[in-house]
C-alpha cells in the first residue's frame, strides 16, 4: 500500500511526488520520492532506519545535495550567472552542515541511531 502527494511541479509539467507507505510494519513518509519526466518515471529512496539495523538501503541528503552541486558547477561551467554561482554556495554550505551533523553525533554516540 502506498499513498502519493505531489510536492513540486515546475513550467515544463516535471511532477515530483512524496510517497508514504508501509515498511517494518509502520507508515513511513520522507523517504520515497517519484518524479515523473516526460515519459520518464525516476524515484528517489533515501535511507530508512538506522544503518547499523537494516544496512544501507537508500541514499542520504549528502549524496543527493553532491549530484546537484557537480550539475550545477557542470551548468554553470557552460552558461555561468549568479543565480548558479548563489546555487553552488547555498548547497555547498547545505553539505559542510549536514557533514558537521553528522561529526557532532559521531561525537555523541548517537550517529546511527534514531535519537536526537
Amino acid at each position: 500500500m502506498f499513498n502519493s502527494t505531489q510536492i513540486y511541479s515546475d513550467h515544463n509539467n516535471v511532477q515530483v511526488s512524496a510517497i508514504t507507505r508501509l515498511a517494518f510494519g509502520d507508515v513511513v513518509a520522507g523517504h520515497d520520492y517519484m518524479i515523473k519526466a516526460g515519459d520518464s518515471i525516476n524515484t528517489i529512496n533515501f535511507q530508512l532506519g538506522p544503518v547499523p539495523t537494516h544496512g544501507v538501503n537508500g541514499v542520504t541528503n549528502e549524496a543527493i545535495i553532491a549530484v546537484l552541486l557537480h550539475r550545477l558547477k557542470f551548468l554553470d561551467a557552460k552558461f555561468a550567472c549568479d543565480e548558479n554561482k548563489r546555487a553552488i554556495q547555498h548547497l555547498e554550505e547545505a553539505l559542510v552542515n549536514l557533514e558537521v551533523r553528522t561529526a557532532r553525533r559521531m561525537v555523541r554516540g548517537v550517529e546511527g541511531k534514531e535519537q536526537v
